[in-house]
């Protein structure tokens, strides 16, 4: 897949101002209507950062509680849809279809997705049809601004909370808050600051650690692509205006330009292996190894005695074996450049509108320059993946060549990328769960996701729990706090068709099954053992009880059911000195 910005083009787009979609028109419900059992209610709630709509969903039997719902991040500037179709935003309700004439001289069409404010009360109608069995009542919030959204998330949040305790939702007990994603932080970020309101909490494989953490992430992977693979990214400090909005689209364009023709070029413009510069840039930004097609570990049976005699002829390579962790990364890293990108550009334009910055003001909120990368990789990477690494003859040695021109700018702000103080003051500011323990809160995540890395989960955990026995040093009180991750239920999930040179997607997928590998990938039986469990967890009042709400998730098929589990740890590009 290859696309070109010509330069009459990006002349077009930059000229262009970014069109605004505004809030759909919904009647409002007053405060005092109640939403009768077995009904859908709309409305829309108002607040100093913008409208935003809400739904209620009520049960036949009310249970009395309410689970409401944050959901997760949604771009919040139009994405061509040459670019919006790999990231699979076109198939996404989320996302709305649109006209954005800018786009036509460089992409050819008009055609444009952009997120959409509308309000999920869960994260599917199946999740949603069996809670509503069960007597639960479901609520759920859009944004006024797509994007970072947490301001708007937690505003509309809190307004939801005050219409359902207004009588909304009459007799109503309780109120649970549940998110996946950015929604999962805005969840947590509730709880702990309305803890007399919100009676427990379900963030879903939660950004939890914050945008300084996610974004520094995702500039080791793109720092990695900048140095060795493509030298044009722009990676940080876009420009103000329509002009930064060029720039990151030239990034995504570039990014999945070359994802697109990985197959057929293994080497990158400036002489790197390309596979095995993406696998460092991935590791080193806590990305998996493993994708829904290649598990790491399956080896094709037939290269199995082929081996790569017939490669040249259109025969097996070494590439086409399931156990290739480079091809698995090659996979992974799109939707995690995507959010890199994209969301980086909206969160630098918050920072200027919110900071008032001026034009030529450097926007990055988060500092690469003294990072030493080559600390980034763990010894056990360099020993689990050191052979997939140096698999190739473009470069001698090329770990250690690969790590030593990454580091050989360290110290330099013209060819790293220094913040601005100011930037970072912001970003911090914004609202964000700080891992202090508050309410209930049952976390769950993906083991293999690529987007938010589990690490995320086990780091805001310990953080969580930290706080909790500061709090209890004289006592030992009852912690309700898990963390549950999902695994593959199987051992090796790729699949090979027969005769097959490389994996067959939808065999390895089927295989795969619904579970433990991509961001916020659950069975509907997982998301609804998690809210058991944590409805069970706030109604404990011993210890044992406590155990055995955790049972409820533990119990659950593809749930790693290993106590003493933990994710693989986070990584800290700001602490890699």
């Amino acid at each position: 897949m290859k696309f070109t910005f010509m330069r009459r083009g990006v002349a077009a787009v930059a000229a262009a101002s970014l069109i605004t979609i505004g809030a759909p028109v919904i009647a409002s419900a007053s405060a005092a209507e109640a939403c009768a059992a077995g009904a859908t209610c709309e409305g829309t709630l108002t607040g100093s950062l913008g409208a935003s709509p809400y739904t209620i969903k009520m049960p036949d039997n009310f249970n009395g509680t309410v689970l409401m719902y944050s959901h997760g991040y949604r771009i919040g500037t139009p994405v061509p849809a040459a670019l919006a179709t790999p990231l699979g935003l076109p198939a996404s309700p989320s996302y709305t279809r649109i006209s954005y004439p800018a786009f036509a001289p460089v992409f050819g069409s008009d055609v444009a997705y952009i997120g959409s404010n509308g309000a999920d009360v869960a994260p599917n109608d199946t999740v949603a049809t069996n809670l509503l069995a069960q007597g639960y009542a479901l609520a759920g919030t859009g944004y006024a601004r797509q994007g970072w959204a947490t301001a708007e998330g937690v505003e509309s949040g809190a307004a939801m909370i005050n219409l359902i305790n207004s009588g909304a939702v009459p007799k109503t007990k309780k109120i649970l808050v549940w998110g996946d994603s950015l929604g999962g932080l805005i969840s947590q970020t509730l709880a702990e600051k309305y803890p007399k309101r919100i009676a427990g909490s379900l963030p879903s494989c939660g950004v939890v650690e914050g945008p300084i953490q996610a974004f520094s992430s995702a500039m080791t992977l793109l720092f990695t692509w900048k140095t060795l693979v493509a030298p044009t990214l722009k990676v940080a400090n876009y420009s103000a205006g329509p002009a930064g909005y060029v720039q990151a689209l030239q990034d995504l364009g570039t990014v999945l330009t070359v994802l697109g023709g990985a197959a057929t070029t293994p080497v990158t413009p400036v002489g790197f292996p390309l596979a095995q510069s993406n696998l460092l840039g991935g590791l080193m930004a806590g990305l998996p190894a493993a994708s829904n097609v290649y598990d790491g570990q399956t080896v094709n049976p037939a290269f199995a005695q082929l081996g790569t005699l017939g490669a040249l002829s259109g025969g097996y390579s070494p590439s086409s074996a399931g156990a290739s962790s480079a091809v698995a990364m090659l996979q992974n890293v799109g939707g995690a450049a995507a959010l890199g990108i994209l969301g980086r550009y909206e969160l630098e334009a918050r920072v200027r509108t919110i900071g008032g910055f001026a034009a030529t003001e450097n926007a990055n909120f988060n500092d690469n320059v003294e990072t030493s990368y080559t600390n980034l990789l763990s010894a056990e990477q360099r020993g689990e993946f050191g052979d997939v690494l140096n698999s190739t003859t473009v470069i001698a040695d090329p770990l250690n060549t690969m790590l030593g021109t990454l580091d050989a700018s360290r110290g330099d702000a013209t060819k790293r990328f220094a913040a601005n103080p100011k930037a970072v003051a912001i970003v911090n500011a914004l609202p964000a769960a700080k891992g202090v323990y508050s309410v209930p809160t049952l976390m769950i995540t993906t083991t293999y996701d690529a987007t938010v890395p589990a690490g995320n989960t086990g780091e805001f955990f310990t953080s969580m729990k930290k706080s909790y026995n500061k709090m209890n040093k004289k006592s030992r009180g009852l912690f309700k706090g898990a963390a549950f991750y999902t695994i593959p239920p199987v051992d090796g999930w790729t699949r090979f068709a027969p005769g097959g040179k490389a994996p067959d997607a939808a065999l390895s997928i089927a295989a795969l099954g619904n579970s433990g590998v991509g961001h916020c990938v659950y069975t509907p039986e997982q998301l609804l053992g998690a809210v058991r469990a944590l409805n069970a967890m706030v109604n404990a009042k011993t210890a044992k009880q406590v155990v055995a709400a955790k049972r409820l998730v533990y119990a659950t098929p593809g749930v790693n059911n290993d106590r003493l589990f933990e994710p693989a740890a986070l990584k800290k590009p700001l602490l890699a000195r």
